[in-house]
């Protein structure tokens, strides 16, 4: 059988039920090659899988942020050996704000199956609950923090969200989330929509959708560390 890529999606949240369709499950369960962002969740995510190869025997490579020819070269090898072979982000979808696309992008060169399998992907779910345009939106990854880039981005993605009566979606790390709401309330119009989606499918997810102005009423939302997406919208 010829080698296919399979773009596994994973949890989200750190303490998230695993809740994905058992065809996928039933699809892991046959694959014992993985390139994975990060070994160690990928183990922990594949035992509680019940994975039915021991993981000591199953093969898994890191995507090396620093070195990504070594990962292609693990592809070329595994690809060449006839095996299937998953790909598997440190959480949600790969390939979507992750290393993982170049991978992708090598296989496609190769001549590769790239199938992609259903799963959580927080972008979209945000998009789902935030009440936006969910016919014309952008994401945008992370913006600039450096000097006023940042001020001027988000101008910018105010001013197109309101000419296309579009969606700009971004993130940022979250150590710096506090400071890019500060920032949005300094830089955006008052009346301007913004979603704010933390720890999607955890136990504490929290999506609201508000004013600018209103956002200045809850600052606190911060107060610890969570992963969030931030939508600007019409």
């Amino acid at each position: 059988m010829a080698s296919q890529l399979f773009m596994i999606p994973c949890p989200i949240a750190e303490h998230e039920h695993v809740n994905l369709p058992l065809y996928v499950i039933s699809q892991i369960h046959q694959i014992d090659h993985f390139i994975v962002e990060r070994a160690k969740t990928a183990r922990r995510f594949l035992k509680s899988l019940d994975h039915p190869t021991p993981l000591p025997d199953i093969h898994i490579e890191e995507m090396d942020k620093h070195n990504a020819y070594a990962a292609d070269e693990v592809l070329k090898k595994w690809n060449s050996e006839g095996h299937q072979i998953g790909v598997i982000s440190e959480a949600g979808c790969p390939g979507i704000a992750d290393p993982g696309s170049k991978l992708v992008a090598m296989a496609h060169e190769m001549g590769m199956k790239v199938i992609p399998l259903v799963g959580p992907s927080s972008i979209l779910l945000a998009l789902m609950a935030s009440g936006m345009n969910g016919q014309q939106f952008t994401f945008h990854g992370y913006l600039p923090n450096k000097n006023n880039g940042l001020a001027k981005k988000l101008k910018s993605l105010e001013k197109k969200a309101i000419q296309d009566k579009s969606a700009e979606l971004f993130i940022e790390t979250p150590y710096r989330n506090k400071a890019m709401l500060e920032e949005i309330i300094k830089s955006c119009h008052s009346n301007t929509k913004v979603c704010i989606a933390l720890d999607i499918t955890g136990e504490n997810e929290y999506i609201k959708t508000m004013s600018v102005q209103s956002w200045k009423k809850q600052k606190d939302i911060f107060s610890e560390k969570r992963p969030a997406i931030f939508i600007i919208g019409y």
